[in-house]
């Protein structure tokens, strides 16, 4: 499943190298423990990404309806995510925490608003994991 028009992507492939190097990286494992199943949303492909402890414990490619078993999930087009990669690649997009405050309707989505806090819990874990992801895709 690839969200790609060009240029950086949100693709299976890429989450997974991104897994494995975040979790080989002494920088993301000082963020601290995180237990969050962070769902990313890019038109009609969606993604599960498992944190468990200090580690990305696990990508997954998913159905629309599995976004329901996510704590939350990031949603943007496949184009602002290849725009949003590439501009965090470049030092230029926003953090997550701004893109959500800045969207019309946000960025983050759930159904239990419990859940959905674990966002702002564990930005800081998230948004590493996806600059790893847009300079591997650079």
């Amino acid at each position: 499943m690839t969200a790609r028009t060009g240029g950086a992507s949100l693709d299976l492939k890429l989450l997974e190298r991104t897994r494995v190097a975040v979790n080989g990286d002494p920088e993301f494992h000082r963020l601290g423990t995180s237990d969050v199943r962070m769902g990313l949303k890019a038109g009609d492909e969606a993604f599960i990404v498992d944190f468990v402890a200090f580690e990305c414990a696990g990508v997954t490619a998913i159905d629309l309806d599995s976004l329901r078993d996510a704590d939350f999930y990031l949603e943007l087009t496949p184009d602002a995510w290849r725009n949003y990669l590439a501009g965090r690649a470049k030092g230029s997009a926003p953090s997550l925490v701004s893109l959500d405050v800045d969207a019309p309707n946000g960025i983050v989505k759930g159904s239990d608003p419990l859940k959905v806090l674990k966002f702002e819990r564990y930005h800081l874990t998230l948004q590493s994991f996806l600059d790893k992801g847009a300079q591997l895709a650079a």
